[in-house]
């Protein structure tokens, strides 16, 4: 098929989706549209379009210093940038490229030769980057008209971000009984975590900064724990609850029970609710009465209608003596839910002054810091006004915008560019371009904000073009059939689902090659695995072995759900024999034997009496390399390797001691140790650090590798996205139902946000059932999108290891494995749920063999040399120095640095 007539099915199979008729249907998708948001697939081409909505501009004679593109990654970044380069390159060499990409952009004849040379001068003022790096360099620019008036801006990030928190802390915590501020920090951090006693203040509290830090910032114009809510206050329970069980004792007399076991179930009940401690959460010890009990207290009415073995009515006066005890209960746990989350605004509020103190005003800002700085418009009119004259200055600069990965967009970071897009968007020179996918929405517990795509169409309405791709360049159709059945599926969907199905906007995916050559076919199978997890990891390495992964030239991603379950892939698959590369935020220091070997040792040096640390060196082969080296004595081991680490560094030091015992270590472990290395020599770079501090710096390090071709590459499914990979294994689909309710642990309504209490308690408050209501369909679209995103990773084999259900499986089960195996019909033989295409597809793949030897290029002709060198004073010479002590200086200086 042509290129043209290629272009002309896609272009008739879309304009089928948008139902035009065929005087309505474009000739082509508009790329230089002033105001376009593109709606895009998975593989549907987003960087390509991107690309080309950049050749275009600057084809136009658009400056490049005047485009902004920003995605989330430095990594996809990095691929727009090679796109724009490697396109325009190859226009400007070839008649053919240089064609289709004029149709492509809608320009003839453009002259992709000069748009090359403009693009490459600019690139030093080519915004093409990240949000956050683009947030930082306006802060950067402009830090005195944001109002950051003290000290110059830093951005903190990575493990100075984590050393600086952890000062904070220690520094909090170690003001708690000497300073006013310090206690209130105290006080209020232990209100807000009544019920979790049991964790280490330190730990406690940075798992607080870690998950409401952020938060924080982004709701501070929140109520926090409204005590409207309740009603009632924490000490009620204790004054009235024994006055209420004991009125319905009282009346018990007039109620007909249907089970001598009723009455004695109820006891309990009553007993149960008696003894229970309002904060505690939970409601143990009592039958399925009080379950029944809770759903009838629900229900509006006089009576209570419950159940246990059979149905019988508790009337009034007992019934609503008893509603009022049930719904006290429920209202003294939102007191204390409210209460705590009071409290810990206090403790935010105490940790977020002192980052003013200590960071802020020195100019030390973090990302979220930076993010608040460029919203803090839309508080205050003298912000609004500071913010006005930044964006005069950034408009007469920036005139088209390029936004990626819309869906990832949070609430703060569309704040912060609104304006800015708002006066591109208006009549003139200014454009805006959008692309985004609601289906790959998986960062929500980020900030992602999938609403944002309704709010743009709206606010642009008319002066906005739309336009859909579903078309996959990634994916074969046999790929296809397996996610149009699944996640096409809106019915099953919304039978499992419920309402959260209403906001899955699909279209159906067709290859963007029909006409695919038999190289270009593949497979997709579901398969259900009998037995639990660990059946499906023997299944998924005796599945590799099948597809010849590592035979043949082939990329392959395994991906689960979580970095726990990466390691225990990963570790699986090496054990039998696969080449394996997790990618993802790895920590080389807690995964592997070696680096935990190596983190204890530098635990050791930061403090000799650390007895732990000293033994796990001992039975490691690192003692006797030590031993060998310095002595028996740990202390001349102590003060041989302080000693070389004052002389070679810290990284030094540790490659002697690797290099000592590492020569029967697997190329894994010597990895491992490669990191740790390579991270101390950045440590070292830095000057003046101390064995603690090496420590820390280690205890942090998190690294990520991109395996090559022929690798197993084990990661996540929100690291996929992004990615492609010719086979993609799935053997960790879950079977957990969506949501789950131990997770709902915040709460946000109309100008309010809470920690939640216990789930019985949240049945029996009107707002809680709403928050949680909006809250349960939210994860469930997330989750959707979290499968979607899993199985269009994959190019030309899609395999999917579902576990087998049990016997007395719910069939309504709101689950993602439920909701394939429901999609996908019965089980048939072997395990089978579905098959498209047929397996040997990848023997059309060549086999890895030994490297082809390298072509030769052309040799170039002799160098002609143009200049002659000379040295800076040669043309003098000894008359015209002043005196000879001079010279000898100077001779005795240039030796000095020539021996350097």
């Amino acid at each position: 098929m042509t290129f043209l007539r290629h272009r002309r099915y896609r272009l008739e199979r879309k304009a089928e989706r948008l139902d035009l008729s065929p005087t309505e249907r474009p000739d082509r998708l508009n790329i230089l549209s002033k105001n376009l948001l593109i709606l895009a697939s998975a593989g549907s081409g987003k960087t390509f379009q991107l690309g080309n909505r950049v050749i275009g501009l600057v084809a136009r004679g658009v400056p490049p210093e005047k485009i902004v593109a920003l995605t989330f990654t430095r990594k996809a970044a990095g691929e727009f940038a090679d796109s724009v380069l490697t396109k325009l390159a190859d226009a400007a060499s070839d008649g053919e490229k240089a064609a289709r990409l004029s149709e492509e952009i809608g320009i003839g004849q453009a002259d992709f030769p000069a748009a090359l040379e403009t693009v490459v001068r600019a690139l030093p003022r080519f915004t093409l980057g990240t949000m956050d790096s683009f947030f930082s360099k306006v802060v950067r620019g402009f830090q005195y008209e944001l109002g950051l008036t003290g000290g110059k801006f830093d951005l903190l990030e990575g493990p100075r971000a984590e050393a600086a928190a952890d000062e904070l802390m220690a520094e909090i915590l170690g003001a708690a009984l000497d300073d006013e501020a310090g206690e209130e920090f105290f006080h209020a951090f232990r209100r807000a975590t009544i019920g979790r006693e049991e964790l280490g203040m330190l730990k406690g509290l940075r798992d607080f900064v870690a998950s409401w830090q952020g938060r924080f910032s982004a709701a501070q114009h929140l109520e926090w724990g409204p005590a409207r809510l309740a009603a009632v206050a924490v000490e009620d329970w204790e004054k009235l609850k024994n006055g209420l069980s004991e009125k319905v004792r009282r009346h018990l007399d007039g109620t007909k029970f249907t089970d001598k076991r009723q009455p004695e179930a109820l006891e309990k009940v009553l007993d149960c609710l008696i003894s229970h401690t309002t904060g505690c959460g939970s409601l143990g010890g009592a039958t399925g009465l009080l379950d029944s009990l809770f759903k009838a207290v629900a229900e509006p009415g006089t009576s209570l209608e419950v159940k246990h073995y059979k149905p019988f009515t508790i009337s009034d006066p007992a019934a609503g003596a008893l509603r009022e005890l049930v719904e006290l209960a429920a209202g003294c746990e939102m007191a204390a839910a409210l209460s705590r989350t009071r409290a810990l605004r206090e403790v935010m509020a105490v940790y977020d002054r002192l980052r003013e103190t200590r960071l802020r005003r020195r100019g030390l800002l973090g990302f979220d810091d930076v993010k608040s700085l460029m919203g803090e418009w839309v508080r205050s009119e003298d912000a609004r006004l500071r913010r006005e004259a930044v964006d005069f200055r950034l408009d007469a600069r920036h005139e088209h915008w390029l936004l990626d990965e819309f869906q990832d967009t949070s609430r703060a970071d569309w704040t912060g560019l609104l304006p800015l897009i708002d006066e591109a968007a208006a009549e003139g020179d200014g454009t805006v371009f959008i692309v985004g996918d609601r289906k790959q929405a998986i960062y929500a517990w980020r900030g992602g904000e999938v609403g944002l795509f309704d709010e743009v169409m709206a606010r642009y309405s008319s002066g906005l073009e739309v336009e859909p791709m579903a078309d996959s360049w990634r994916s074969c159709p046999e790929v296809l059939s397996l996610v149009n059945r699944v996640c096409g599926d809106t019915t099953c969907m919304t039978e499992l689902f419920g309402e959260a199905a209403a906001a899955w906007q699909w279209q159906e995916h067709v290859s963007a090659q029909p006409l695919a050559a038999p190289e270009k076919c593949g497979e997709a199978r579901v398969e259900v695995v009998e037995g639990k997890w660990e059946e499906r990891l023997e299944r998924l390495a005796e599945l590799l072995g099948e597809l010849e992964v590592g035979s043949r030239a082939m990329t392959c991603g395994v991906l689960v759900r979580s970095n726990d379950k990466v390691r225990t892939v990963a570790d699986h698959l090496r054990e039998h024999g696969f080449d394996v590369i997790e990618e993802g935020r790895r920590e080389p220091a807690k995964d592997n034997p070696v680096g935990i070997v190596m983190a204890h040792l530098l635990r050791w040096l930061a403090n000799p009496a650390d007895g732990f640390a000293k033994e796990v060196i001992r039975m490691s082969p690192l003692e006797n390399a030590l031993n060998e080296r310095f002595g028996e004595p740990w202390q001349k081991v102590w003060d041989g390797l302080s000693g070389r680490i004052s002389e070679i560094g810290f990284a030094g030091m540790m490659e002697e001691v690797i290099n000592a015992c590492s020569g029967e270590w697997s190329d894994f472990g010597r990895r491992r140790a490669g990191d740790i290395i390579a991270s101390l020599a950045q440590l070292d770079a830095r000057g003046g650090a101390s064995p603690a501090e090496a420590a820390n710096w280690i205890d942090r390090l998190e690294v990520s590798q991109s395996p090559g071709v022929a690798a197993v590459q084990v990661m996540t499914i929100h690291k996929s996205k992004g990615l492609g990979f010719d086979i993609v294994v799935l053997p960790d689909v879950p079977d957990d139902t969506i949501p789950a309710p131990q997770r709902f642990t915040v709460a946000e309504g109309e100008g309010w946000i809470s920690q939640t209490p216990p789930l019985w308690a949240r049945d029996l408050l009107p707002e809680m059932r709403e928050a949680e209501k909006r809250w349960g369909a939210a994860q469930r679209y997330e989750a959707f999108c979290a499968l979607y995103v899993a199985l269009t990773r994959a190019k030309r084999g899609l395999y999917v290891l579902l576990e087998k259900p049990s016997a007395r499986k719910d069939p309504m089960k709101c689950s993602l494995s439920n909701w394939m195996a429901t999609s996908l019909g019965s089980e048939g033989a072997a395990g089978l749920l579905f098959q498209s295409g047929a397996p040997g597809w990848q023997t059309g793949s060549p086999l890895l063999g030994k490297a082809p030897a390298p072509t030769l290029s052309p040799c170039a002709g002799k160098a002609v040399p143009r200049r002659e060198r000379s040295a800076p004073s040669a043309s003098k010479g000894p008359a015209h120095l002043r005196s000879t002590i001079g010279m000898s200086f100077g001779l005795a200086v240039h030796a000095a640095f020539e021996n350097v």
